[in-house]
């Protein structure tokens, strides 16, 4: 069973394989696709014994996706192992310290609010380009200190990341945007001619304590831009479509004490990563199947959230669900960096439209990314209710 078949996402027909695999073959071993052979981990505690095993279990000798890349040309701390990970993973945590993130908060707000204030009453219009993109958008711009109106390169940019580590074609034109090397090399370039160091993602890697070479630089811009980006704008659209789809809006409008659990809950009922892909480093038996040195082994995350013998009524939104840490954000030392923040987005967005609009209606069904890294979507119209 091929569970990694990029068009299973665009339809959004996995789950029931995923379901299967974990009642009856919870490491599965798939001997040919358009990838090559992987085993696809499907059950939550063993998808948290590969996350933070990384002594067996490598990102450095494949990368994290199942869809084989040139490590060394792609290399960030997403892609290494200790020591190398901490050392350059530490180079931007400053950014995401709970102290920098409450200093943003209130931009946050400001932001989701007159975003949602531009939304259409009573007419249909596309939630992911209206909302969805919108406000991860704009937060990126103050993340990697650029101007603004440069915002939409950043979209494109990620559009075409995804696309590559999916292994798709971006299909996307590439002379309306700059090249992401050429923009972001002279915005390094000038940042080190600054001399003093900004509260922004950019300066810190050039001010850093360890010198970054421009490739690493880039790599790691690239890896932050996606995990700030998509991720967070797909919460935002599956977490209404879900919201609309189970009937669970009022709920949340009755009960708005609701939305700190709620917002969790949506991340996992969408969990925005597919999978992440490890590397054997050395023969390794798991659950009784014996995984060879150099397998690639890919964990499930949308499996392991609707993990059965972890999550009671899995396939059920729970507002006030109070289960085991999601996995979503992965484990270990891989654990996203910018997990708060997202929260945070997510529950600004959602105090916001609970305050203005009285429920949404969904016009036609959601249009779905192709791809079997990220769970995004294209468009998504809606109509919102005063």
């Amino acid at each position: 069973m091929d569970v990694a078949d990029p068009a299973l996402y665009e339809a959004h027909t996995f789950h029931p394989l995923f379901k299967e695999l974990r009642t009856k073959d919870p490491v599965h071993y798939c001997a040919e696709s358009q990838f090559g052979p992987y085993w696809a981990i499907t059950r939550y505690e063993d998808i948290v014994a590969v996350d933070m095993n990384h002594r067996v279990f490598s990102s450095a000798a494949g990368g994290i996706s199942i869809f084989d890349i040139d490590v060394d040309d792609n290399s960030s701390f997403i892609n290494m192992d200790p020591p190398n990970h901490k050392t350059h993973r530490a180079a931007v945590t400053p950014v995401f310290s709970s102290d920098n993130l409450a200093q943003m908060e209130a931009e946050v707000r400001e932001r989701a609010t007159r975003i949602l204030d531009r939304v259409p009453l009573n007419t249909p219009f596309d939630w992911v380009t209206t909302v969805a993109n919108e406000l991860p958008l704009q937060m990126l711009s103050t993340l990697f200190g650029i101007p603004e109106e440069d915002r939409y390169h950043m979209l494109y940019w990620t559009n075409v990341q995804v696309a590559l580590i999916s292994g798709q074609d971006p299909g996307l034109n590439r002379d309306e945007h700059p090249s992401f090397s050429a923009y972001f090399t002279a915005l390094m370039q000038r940042r080190a001619a600054e001399g003093d160091r900004r509260p922004d993602l950019v300066s810190h890697l050039v001010h850093g304590q360890e010198a970054v070479q421009e490739r690493m630089f880039l790599n790691h811009l690239r890896l932050l831009m996606v995990g700030a980006n998509d991720t967070t704008r797909t919460s935002i659209a599956g977490g209404l479509e879900a919201v609309i789809q189970q009937g669970c809006y009022e709920q949340l409008r009755q009960n708005p004490q609701l939305l700190p659990t709620a917002v969790n809950e949506m991340i996992r009922f969408v969990t925005p990563v597919v999978h992440q892909r490890r590397t054997a480093l050395r023969d390794f038996e798991l659950d009784g199947k014996q995984i060879r040195k150099g397998d690639k082994v890919v964990m499930f995350y949308v499996s392991g959230n609707r993990d059965e013998s972890v999550f009671s009524n899995p396939d059920q939104l729970v507002l006030d669900r109070t289960e085991p840490r999601i996995l979503s954000f992965g484990s270990g030392i891989h654990h996203c960096i910018g997990f708060r923040l997202a929260r945070m987005q997510l529950q600004h967005v959602w105090e916001g439209m609970l305050e203005r609009f009285s429920g949404f209606e969904l016009v036609e069904k959601a249009v779905r990314l192709r791809s079997n890294f990220v769970q995004g979507f294209n468009a998504m119209p809606v109509v919102a209710r005063a």
